[in-house]
């Protein structure tokens, strides 16, 4: 495998089990990678800090696992020719001594604009992740991220809209991946996933960082169902809807 893969993606979507399983491949996450209590993200600290520093520059304070913001993607594209590069084109150039590299940061569907500036996009392969829209409302209200279903599916939907538009307008090839459909199906989403990146991964490289059933969807339990609900009535009068939807 040669080219390096960046993976576009929100939060709370799967994309960690990915990003380890297109690891297994040879590709580098970065010398230092943020761990939760849980599992590895795969997440490059380095690309986060630096992301977060593009949200600064460009004056975003929101919040980018609840919000959709095209206002903030306009002008994090537009920091390029304002701001110093010199610190982004460095870890660029830190990442291809690695090559091939991962970038996997649910902040990038933000900032993916700015990094296309700078980076060789003929040597990357693009991923845009999903994951099942119950699942990820089930998932957000877990984590304490109140908003109604409807806004929910708003904030997803808008964001996968962006990353494919982005992708296709720039003729840039990528694959998309269902997260449940990997787990479900998983020889048939690795195959596809092989001859997007040119890599050989088995369905063994899965079960390396999948830790649970395959071929069962990864639903959220019932138990887990019926907390989210209960979270959600409790902090029923602090719920985003879709009416708070950043334009």
């Amino acid at each position: 495998m040669r080219n390096n893969v960046i993976i576009l993606t929100s939060g709370l979507s799967g994309s960690s089990v990915l990003t380890g399983l297109i690891a297994r491949a040879g590709c580098w996450a970065g010398e230092r990678t943020f761990k939760k209590a849980q599992y590895e993200t795969y997440e490059n600290t380095e690309l986060i800090a630096l992301n977060l520093r593009l949200f600064k520059e460009a004056g975003y304070a929101g919040n980018y696992l609840m919000e959709y913001s095209p206002n903030a993607i306009e002008r994090i594209a537009g920091l390029y020719s304002t701001i110093d590069r010199r610190p982004f084109e460095a870890f660029i150039e830190r990442c291809n001594a690695h090559q091939p590299w991962i970038w996997k940061d649910p902040r990038l569907w933000l900032t993916i604009r700015f990094w296309k500036q700078a980076l060789d996009t003929d040597n990357c392969r693009f991923v845009v992740l999903t994951r099942g829209l119950m699942q990820s409302w089930v998932s957000s209200i877990l984590h304490r991220q109140i908003t109604t279903y409807r806004y929910m599916r708003n904030y997803e939907t808008r964001i996968q809209q962006s990353a494919i538009a982005f992708l296709e307008e720039a003729g840039l090839p990528y694959l998309h991946v269902n997260y449940e459909d990997l787990i479900l199906h998983p020889s048939k989403a690795i195959e596809q996933l092989n001859r997007h990146l040119g890599s050989r991964l088995t369905v063994e490289d899965l079960k390396a960082v999948y830790h649970k059933p395959l071929y069962k969807n990864p639903r959220n339990s019932l138990s887990k169902h019926v907390k989210a609900m209960l979270i959600y009535l409790k902090n029923y009068s602090e719920r985003l809807d879709t009416q708070g939807q950043n334009g």
